[in-house]
């Protein structure tokens, strides 16, 4: 029972948090949600901080870890374009996060600790996707100051795109969302494509109902 409570404490903070924002949703309001007591929100988590930080560490960072190790993202534009759906909407599902990164950083050093060890170490599994899609002909060959800004910014894109996306429109729908997000990180990448794996990737985009262009204009 004590699991299950706090799992449902989690699922409702990500709810109202999305919906209102993180920083402005108490605990208070957190618990009246939940008709339980503060004390009883308290038992399972120390203060909003240890409650944010336990949802990135337990349900959003597993999450969105596991595409990155996908074998077939290495070696087939199929692997990248379900690469893009899921990440797409596991941002979305947790945009909350992302729209107050900065907020959650600075107000939590431990999350900022475990935020940038998993930043680098996902930095550095761009770089041996980049590798492997070099040997497999998706990606041409590029220099090494070329391929160290595009990791830094593909990183910086994933974890930004949300905010662009709802500063523009904050009633976009989940699908618009995705579309949009997928759209600009695939623009970020295909400059670099071998010109058999863009043709493979707009077909992709075609069979997932994805327009290349539309978020263009």
């Amino acid at each position: 029972m004590g699991r299950g409570t706090r799992e449902k404490i989690m699922d409702t903070a990500i709810e109202m948090f999305n919906k209102k924002g993180a920083t402005n949703v108490s605990t208070v309001q957190l618990s009246n949600e939940m008709h339980i007591s503060p004390g009883n929100l308290y038992y399972y988590f120390d203060n909003k901080e240890h409650l944010i930080r336990s949802i990135w560490l337990e349900m959003l960072t597993p999450k969105s870890e596991d595409l990155f190790y996908s074998e077939d993202l290495e070696a087939k534009e199929e692997g990248l374009m379900n690469f893009f759906l899921q990440l797409s909407r596991t941002i979305y599902d947790y945009r909350f996060f992302y729209l107050e990164l900065s907020a959650m950083l600075i107000n939590d050093p431990e999350l900022r600790r475990l935020y940038r060890e998993r930043a680098d170490r996902l930095m550095g599994r761009i770089d041996e996707i980049i590798t492997a899609w070099t040997d497999h002909g998706i990606m041409r060959p590029i220099t090494p100051v070329s391929r160290n800004l595009l990791i830094q910014n593909c990183w910086t894109l994933s974890q930004t795109s949300i905010t662009y996306v709802t500063l523009l429109n904050f009633s976009i729908s989940a699908k618009e969302a995705c579309d949009n997000i997928i759209q600009h990180l695939y623009a970020l990448l295909h400059p670099y494509f071998t010109d058999e794996s863009q043709a493979k990737m707009r077909q992709l985009f075609t069979e997932n109902n994805l327009d290349l262009h539309k978020y263009a204009q």
